[in-house]
């Protein structure tokens, strides 16, 4: 075991780390290989449940498991690629791997995982973020997911409308007529956070008009942006969306306080039990310029570069992903399985109307990526929509200044196709 190492990891971490949590058996005690897994699950319990579950799987390895935030992750990552502090398997957000793999981070375990003899039950789209330019595979997905329209039906219904929008007219007509500033109430509510979090909720709406994010000055992605921030400068969606996070808007839907907002997959779990029967709701498509669009989200495990422990944190990832492991973890946290064949395991995934709805999606969802550039693209993205919707700039210079920017990038490394789903 590398002690030395690991210790300087926790030192390291104090300063960044916002919440840390082990679980599991108490690998000294018991003289196991332990495995130290890095994550940023939210609603983490359900993640620990599965490790823990694994750890009484079997006698030989036993993993321990933190949660960073995802922002203090991403900066984890790029020191330790430096200093060679990283954990034995960490997780990512699938359109920043290319990235991570470009700097070091993650390890090749292409022949292992062949050699496993399940990775053709895995959707190309979610593996392919797992590759680097070769088609070398250094990490699973271990989610999908996608964006859509969640609408309280009650504010709708009282507004005069029985079904959500389908168009952005109708959209940005309903927004409007559910909009009560005398009881601080918005018609929708999104995240436009200066993170990958607001660049995840945008693209829709980009794609949506007919842009793209190679393609950021033409007249449909100025669109898009527009679109977005008139709803803020009329009133019918709160500024504050610069400073939420996706969760807080899902508050502000909770709380009756926007009357539609962009949902993604992960919150179908959590509907019932949070709403509590306060108001009837439905899920919908997200409202449709030129065409229909949303995006592709989930996360990837990948084995860290370093570790003492390959074979053991392999053993660990395998059973992650495992068709049976798969299929529960995604039915508990409310996501789409990366695997063919974990779907016929969960009916929800194709009786629920609200999961037909974002499987549905997948159809029009775009990957973000995968890109070695990504966070440098994502930057760009919401750094211009945050300038518009403060006000600070118009959305044509934003996105102008934004290309500039990126055009090299894309010179020396175009973008892949953005019209492949995850499934």
């Amino acid at each position: 075991m590398r002690n030395k190492r690991k210790a300087a990891i926790v030192t390291g971490l104090c300063a960044v780390m916002t919440v840390s949590m082990f679980t599991g058996i108490a690998c000294a005690e018991d003289k196991r290989e332990e495995i130290v897994v890095w994550h940023y699950f939210e609603r983490e319990q359900e993640f620990l449940d599965t490790v823990d579950a694994y750890n009484k799987s079997q006698d030989k390895v036993c993993a321990k498991v933190t949660y960073v935030s995802r922002d203090d992750l991403m900066k984890q990552y790029t020191i330790g690629a430096v200093s060679g502090e990283l954990p034995d398997v960490g997780m990512v957000d699938s359109p920043d791997m290319a990235s991570f793999i470009a700097l070091g981070v993650f390890e090749d375990i292409t022949d292992e995982l062949e050699e496993w003899g399940e990775l053709d039950q895995f959707y190309p789209g979610p593996l392919s973020s797992c590759m680097d330019a070769d088609g070398r595979i250094y990490g699973l997905p271990n989610n999908s997911n996608s964006l859509a329209l969640a609408c309280n039906m009650d504010l709708l219904n009282a507004a005069g409308y029985s079904e959500p929008p389908a168009t952005w007219e109708e959209f940005a007509e309903i927004a409007a007529a559910t909009t009560n500033p005398d009881d601080s109430v918005y018609g929708f509510a999104m995240s436009a956070l200066s993170s990958e979090e607001g660049t995840f909720q945008f693209i829709p709406w980009l794609y949506s008009a007919g842009g793209s994010v190679d393609r950021l000055s033409s007249e449909e992605s100025v669109k898009a942006l527009s679109f977005l921030a008139d709803l803020v400068k009329n009133g019918y969606m709160s500024k504050e969306i610069v400073n939420w996070k996706q969760a807080d808007a899902y508050q502000a839907f909770l709380a009756q306080k926007a009357a539609m907002f962009e949902a993604g997959t992960w919150h179908i779990p959590f509907f019932d039990e949070d709403i509590n029967g306060s108001f009837n709701y439905k899920v919908a498509l997200l409202p449709k310029d030129k065409e229909y669009s949303s995006v592709i989200g989930g996360e990837n495990f990948g084995v860290c570069a370093g570790t003492e422990n390959r074979e053991a944190c392999i053993d660990f990832m395998e059973y992650l992903q495992s068709r049976e492991v798969n299929a529960s973890w995604c039915s508990l946290a409310g996501k789409l399985p990366t695997r063919k064949d974990a779907l016929d395991l969960n009916d929800a995934w194709t009786t629920d109307e609200r999961y037909a709805v974002f499987n549905e999606a997948l159809n029009y969802a775009v990957a973000r990526g995968p890109h070695e550039s990504w966070p440098t693209i994502s930057e760009a993205i919401y750094s211009a929509e945050q300038s518009v919707i403060l006000g600070q700039t118009d959305a044509q210079t934003a996105f102008q200044n934004a290309y500039d920017k990126l055009k090299p990038i894309f010179d020396e490394s175009p973008l892949l196709q953005q019209n492949e789903s995850a499934q």
